[in-house]
């Protein structure tokens, strides 16, 4: 139900990066029509949506610029964390399930 309603909102009025709106103003629309939610459960919500979020905000996509990047925007944030596992998993390899194979994969 309130991930219909997101979606449908983003997709008529915030398409393409140029209209995309913060996270706070959309948590401010969705309250205005009594969905009870927080930041958290908004973030869920658009996580599971075919959305864009970036540092402009969040959109419902048109061009492929957008889309390659959102893939870098993803990228920037997962990096870090992988560099941490793989750390985490070469300071314990006993502990690493499938041992090398494992670490191959990040």
């Amino acid at each position: 139900m309130i991930d219909h309603f997101i979606l449908s909102y983003l997709k008529r009025h915030h398409c393409g990066k140029e209209n995309a709106i913060k996270r706070d103003d959309l948590l401010k629309y969705a309250q205005l029509w009594d969905l009870e939610m927080n930041d958290r459960e908004l973030r869920r919500i658009y996580s599971q949506l075919p959305v864009v979020s970036s540092e402009e905000g969040i959109f419902w996509p048109l061009r492929t610029e957008e889309i390659e990047e959102f893939k870098f925007y993803l990228l920037k944030k997962v990096n870090p964390m992988i560099k941490r596992f793989r750390m985490v998993a070469q300071a314990h390899p006993h502990l690493v399930k499938n041992g090398s194979k494992q670490l191959e994969l990040f």
